[in-house]
């Protein structure tokens, strides 16, 4: 069988973990072949908040989720959003989400969610630098704030689990908030401020300019849509409706797309798309927003971008072929000005893109048994946080060398 493009190693999927993969591979010798259907940060890794939010020590599912999640399916301007015409592609992937969030089990979930975040700051740092691409990377921090007293005063189970885990946060008043942030509306009394957490200015074209540096460096790239992974005598065959790629080692960074490519080998992760949203808002004249910044009751972000001011929202439970709502976000679109009340109307574009989610909110970076088949997926919320410290793991794992952490928390064999 001929082949279009021969490679030591081919990375399917595009997006910032595939990118931050193929890097981290060819640092260490490895030449790489990058396979996607749509180019370099064209699909979930466009549209993020931006936040590389290396302090973050929750999963999504934690005790009480149940009581929460109803609640908030009862409030139109939660973030939680069920489409109850996929309801059968998500109702067991619902209960281990459930299940996951158990004071028993929640614990090993924070410390190996903890482990990846508190590890990739270092990581990012080197991979900004090593592409010439600091100018993207903010050292801004990233905050949270309330609107209410309440949920304030629940938050403090988290703030002790950052306390016990050393992450650098600060907990400011209402004048300290907005000697932080002048711009915040005037309903929020409290913050806590993440100091050492990150931010990307351009998600989407951060992607770009890493591919374009890859590239300079020799990798490989085929723009095609993978249909099938099929073992040859000297590696595997990855058929594409652009041509066949032959390579020795395969990495699988295909986010909600990664089951389809797992199917040949008999495994099936639970990965479903959560559909998230945002909307882009015009620059104004005078800077309003200097970070990342959380509203805790409305789990919406509004973040300072290259091409303007991002408001991102929504976690919609759907299947891989519905198509977006955007009325879900731009009903929301009043709340962003509560948070920051100068941001221009009405919005300048729109974005949805689908989430690659586990129950446990941890990502799956482990090897398909006994073949030379590596899985980096299922990063959910923290894509573009745990990149290239899931980048530098597999590529660790692929030289069979000690890896940085301990990938047991991590591995395909927890769903079993």
């Amino acid at each position: 069988m001929s082949s279009v493009v021969n490679a030591e190693v081919a990375v399917i999927g595009a997006g910032i973990v595939g990118l931050s993969c193929a890097h981290a591979l060819m640092q260490r010798g490895h030449d790489c072949v990058l396979v996607d259907a749509r180019g370099p940060g064209a699909e979930t890794s466009f549209g993020n908040a931006g936040s590389i939010s290396v302090g973050n020590v929750l999963p999504q599912s934690t005790p009480g989720i149940l009581r929460k999640g109803l609640r908030m399916l009862v409030d139109p301007l939660s973030p939680l959003k069920l489409d109850w015409s996929r309801w059968p592609h998500y109702a067991g992937w619902l209960y281990d989400f459930v299940r996951s969030g158990r004071p028993e089990a929640v614990m090993p979930i924070i410390d190996a969610l903890h482990a990846l975040n508190a590890a990739t700051r270092e990581c990012w740092l080197d991979l900004a630098a090593d592409i010439g691409a600091d100018d993207l990377l903010a050292h801004t921090g990233y905050l949270h704030v309330y609107s209410e007293d309440a949920s304030f005063a629940k938050g403090a189970w988290e703030r002790g689990l950052m306390q016990e885990r050393h992450v650098r946060f600060d907990v400011l008043d209402a004048t300290e908030l907005r000697a932080l942030e002048p711009g915040i509306g005037a309903g929020f009394l409290h913050a806590v401020f993440q100091r050492d957490a990150l931010a990307m200015r351009d998600p989407g074209g951060f992607c770009v300019a890493l591919a374009g540096a890859l590239q300079s460096r020799g990798l490989r790239s085929l723009q095609g849509r993978v249909s099938a992974i099929a073992p040859a005598d000297d590696g595997y065959v990855l058929e594409t409706d652009a041509g066949d790629v032959h390579a020795g080692k395969v990495v699988i960074a295909g986010g909600v797309w990664s089951n389809a490519l797992l199917a040949p080998f008999g495994l099936r992760i639970p990965v479903i798309p959560a559909r998230g949203y945002h909307l882009m808002y015009p620059s104004p004249e005078t800077p309003m927003v200097g970070r990342p910044t959380l509203w805790a009751e409305r789990y919406m972000v509004v973040s300072p971008m290259r091409s303007g001011i991002r408001m991102t929202s929504i976690k919609e439970l759907t299947a891989l072929d519905t198509l977006p709502r955007y009325g879900l976000i731009h009903r929301l679109d009043g709340e962003a000005r509560k948070l920051f009340p100068a941001l221009a109307s009405p919005p300048a574009s729109e974005w949805a893109g689908l989430r690659p989610c586990t129950p446990d909110s941890l990502p799956v970076i482990d090897r398909v048994g006994d073949e030379d088949v590596w899985i980096a997926a299922g990063h959910g919320h923290l894509g573009l946080t745990q990149a290239p410290i899931t980048a530098r793991l597999i590529a660790e794992s692929i030289d069979g060398a000690p890896t940085t952490l301990p990938l047991a928390p991590y591995s395909i064999a927890r769903f079993r």
